[in-house]
């Protein structure tokens, strides 16, 4: 049926629709971000494995470049990580966004019921009118100081994540114990606290610069 000839409630009723599709949307693309960050630590994981196996077999070329890969998959987890939860504030700010057609609509039906100054509703929007300027104004700000935020958090993933040379030291120490890929429950702990120890402090730097800027809002 052409829109033309569609009632109001009608139309009302497809734009909800619409509304609620486009808002699943939204959704299956954060649960899509996080089943890739699941995927890149299995995949990290196994390079891990495979970089100090063939380190042990002697293949040191081999061991740097899946090491080269492995680092390369945890900044990526990162920013990943960063980009779903702004996306996520974007989604929830425009849920938000969707009441005011809904207090739109609730006002004209209040209208019709009752005796309304004109004079007063203009004051009175004018008056919002003014309010939402200054709340854009402060919103501009917000977003310089998250993107500044942001920035500072892409700044210090080389300081948080362990470098090529401390993960290639690391392997060394792996492999020169003569440990299996297959065996991971032999690892050395105090190894493999260091090196989870460095990777977890950097996702949780960057957690925590996140965690502040939503307080700020």
């Amino acid at each position: 049926m052409s829109i033309l000839f569609k009632s109001k409630r009608e139309r009302e009723k497809d734009q909800r629709r619409e509304r609620r599709h486009a808002f699943r949307q939204a959704e299956n693309a954060v649960d899509n971000v996080q089943d890739r960050i699941k995927i890149l630590e299995k995949k990290s994981k196994e390079q891990w494995d495979k970089a100090r196996q063939s380190l042990a077999e002697g293949h040191a070329a081999a061991a740097n470049r899946l090491l080269v890969g492995y680092r390369a998959a945890q900044v990526i987890m990162v920013r990943l990580e960063q980009k779903r939860w702004v996306f996520e504030q974007y989604i929830e700010k425009l849920h938000a966004a969707g009441s005011d057609a809904e207090f739109a609509a609730a006002m004209e039906a209040v209208n019709k019921i009752m005796a309304i100054d004109p004079d007063k509703i203009i004051d009175a929007f004018d008056d919002s009118t003014d309010l939402l300027a200054e709340q854009n104004t402060a919103d501009s700000q917000w977003n310089k100081l998250y993107e500044k935020e942001m920035a500072g958090a892409g700044e210090s993933l080389q300081d948080h994540i362990p470098s090529i040379d401390e993960l290639s030291a690391q392997l060394e120490r792996e492999a020169g114990s003569n440990i299996a890929a297959e065996s991971p429950e032999k690892t050395t702990p105090q190894n493999n606290a260091n090196l989870s120890e460095r990777i977890s402090n950097g996702r949780q730097r960057v957690d925590k610069i996140l965690k502040d800027s939503e307080r700020m809002q």
